[in-house]
């Protein structure tokens, strides 16, 4: 395998395929992923994405001032754990939002398999 191929071994259970059978997938703003690393994970929305890393939201929480003013547009500071490209491959693919609004619904992308990534 080259090092310019984008692996992810860990896919959500209904999508789980034997090692030697490796899937992939391009992570996009807006899917809900699971990091395992460091014996650990975290989890939650793709906020942002460039080539060199990703940021995940693994929380919110409301300002203060935002309970008394009202109509304002940025109401939560947002807690956001970066995933630079190297560790993509411990991604797990849950599902994706249609947008950032909390009231949208959800789905699972299909997810293509064996595609090489533009990462390296």
């Amino acid at each position: 395998m080259s090092s310019s191929t984008f692996v992810n071994k860990k896919l959500s259970p209904s999508l789980e395929y034997p090692e030697s059978e490796m899937r992939t997938f391009d992570v996009e703003v807006n899917d809900y992923v699971k990091w395992h690393h460091y014996g650990g994970i975290d989890e939650g929305w793709v906020y942002f994405k460039c080539d060199e890393y990703i940021t995940i939201e693994v929380g919110i929480r409301p300002k203060p001032y935002c309970n008394l003013v009202k109509n304002v547009l940025h109401c939560n500071d947002h807690i956001l754990v970066v995933c630079h490209s190297q560790y993509w491959d411990e991604l797990e693919y849950i599902k994706t939002r249609k947008s950032k609004h909390e009231t949208e619904e959800c789905f699972v992308r299909t997810i293509s398999i064996d595609r090489p990534s533009s990462h390296g």
